[in-house]
């Protein structure tokens, strides 16, 4: 039976109230036992998929690490093999396609951008922010990465346990608006989750890149896996493109509206862009966003009007090129790319995640 039927708005506003009990209960136990230090000791050992756990947590935080870190019994391997390789094939226009079109797409959604606007890294350090994420995409999508030396289990299981975080610290302050849902809610995941694997494809195609329904069902399962370590509820981890295309229409008619949170954010990440001699980068950017998104979310954005020239619209991969050098993801090396992640963290000063001050207490 497909999925399809149960994207109903009752059940997806049942989705909004929920959150991640599992990674929710751990990070209580840390924080109510005054544990913080505990809380950075376990997110500095989250190095590898085989780390070994520090001694002393609370049942709840061993309980967590250990349930999450196990691949879903649906696990397809020759499929995530084909989803990672494709990944390898064109990890610079992937990447591209993070900052132009899914990080944008997730701030259109304007209850979910509430918590992402308070989370004040994404305003005040855009770019460690999309070098984080562009990091998370790499280790999802490196060779035998859900295997024992590989990082996207652990890297799933931090981003859980951040997230965790800062539910915590919201609730703990108070004056959080319900009719936002819960903050960081399963539906704003399945919605962030859709956005790394269904909308790329959407995107490459767009542009002009041609992507085989094969290698498209196999990148969607690849995220699907690495959804399931997320926490995301298997209900809304599609299985089929169709089901992922009709989820991703869903949430967008439903969550996506106008709102400051998401055209500040919009404004921040188009700030990472430089400028070159030749072209004007942000405004570069800005209308690649919009021929991405389409006139309808880039006006939720207040991404500015301007045409694409003629010739790009007839063939937009050559301003995509140009755009793709002036970012400068020159190396198309799968890890050649993943060098240069690492080296745009530690310019940005990288450090452990701290909550930020406005959430606290």
């Amino acid at each position: 039976m497909s999925k399809i039927t149960i994207y109903t708005d009752e059940f997806l506003n049942e989705m909004r109230q929920q959150t991640d009990s599992l990674a929710d209960q751990a990070v209580a136990d840390l924080m109510s036992d005054k544990r913080s230090s505990q809380y950075r000791d376990t997110i500095q050992a989250l190095s590898i998929n085989s780390y070994k756990l520090p001694e002393g947590l609370p049942d709840s935080v061993v309980h967590f690490l250990e349930t999450t870190r196990k691949l879903p019994r649906w696990t397809d391997p020759k499929l995530m093999q084909q989803g990672q390789k494709f990944l390898e094939n064109n990890i610079s226009d992937l990447l591209l396609m993070l900052g132009l079109l899914s990080l944008p797409f997730d701030y259109a959604a304007a209850n979910g951008a509430q918590v992402l606007y308070l989370s004040e890294r994404l305003r005040k350090n855009p770019a460690k922010r999309l070098a984080e994420t562009g990091q998370y995409l790499l280790d999802v999508g490196e060779k035998n990465g859900f295997g024992p030396d590989g990082k996207a289990i652990c890297s799933a299981q931090k981003v859980r346990l951040t997230h965790a975080a800062i539910r915590y610290h919201i609730w703990q302050k108070g004056g959080w608006n319900q009719t936002w849902g819960q903050p960081i809610n399963q539906e704003d995941m399945a919605g962030t989750n859709l956005s790394f694997s269904v909308l790329p494809i959407r995107g490459l195609r767009k542009i002009g890149i041609e992507v085989s329904q094969e290698d498209a069902q196999a990148y969607i399962h690849l995220w699907n896996v690495a959804n399931h370590i997320m926490g995301v509820d298997e209900r809304l981890v599609p299985d089929t493109n169709k089901e992922a295309f009709w989820l991703t229409k869903r949430i967008s008619e439903r969550q996506h509206a106008p709102s400051q949170a998401g055209r500040e954010l919009t404004k921040s990440l188009l700030e990472v862009v430089p400028d070159s001699a030749v072209f004007d980068g942000q405004q570069l950017a800005a209308r690649y966003m919009r021929f991405l998104l389409g006139d309808k979310v880039a006006d939720l954005l207040d991404l500015p009007k301007t045409s694409l020239p003629n010739s790009w619209l007839a063939a937009p991969l050559t301003g995509f090129n140009q755009l793709r050098k002036l970012l400068g993801n020159r190396l198309q090396q799968y890890y050649a790319t993943r060098q240069q992640l690492k080296q745009q963290m530690k310019e940005s000063k990288a450090e452990s995640f701290r909550v930020p001050s406005s959430l606290r207490g």
